[in-house]
């Protein structure tokens, strides 16, 4: 049986996403046909780290971190600085709500530099931008 606690995690940043009326937020993979730019893609990890600084003594995993790769896509680099910035200000420093969590604050981790795709004729851009978050039960 889940206690859908990576559930849980998951959906943090993804409201916190979703509260920016501005920005159009995909989980995990974006609809056919694809919609036009902008728009962020996010893919979820959530991991119990062996070393975790909330884990019991009884060496029970407690820590939970979870990582959130958004994949900000705009039609032109000033667009996709424009996503990477509603992002970040949605996301960075936030600290959410997980029923029976010790949150600690998001943080943003790697920023890659964007990337050009004219595969379908015409120039996207996208930029990864990482963030995470640790809790503890």
């Amino acid at each position: 049986m889940s206690d859908l606690l990576d559930e849980q995690h998951a959906q943090a940043a993804l409201t916190l996403l979703a509260a920016d009326v501005f920005l159009t937020v995909f989980d995990g993979k974006v609809p056919d046909p694809t919609p036009d730019p902008p728009y962020v893609l996010v893919y979820t990890t959530v991991e119990r780290p062996i070393e975790g600084i909330g884990n019991a003594v009884e060496g029970l995993s407690d820590t939970v971190i979870t990582t959130w790769y958004c994949h900000c896509v705009g039609e032109t680099a000033a667009a996709v600085r424009a996503v990477v910035m509603r992002v970040r200000t949605a996301l960075l420093d936030q600290r959410p709500v997980i029923t029976g969590r010790s949150c600690g604050l998001i943080r943003m981790g790697e920023v890659l530099a964007p990337n050009r795709d004219e595969t379908t004729g015409r120039l996207v851009m996208d930029s990864t931008v990482t963030f995470s978050l640790t809790t503890a039960g």
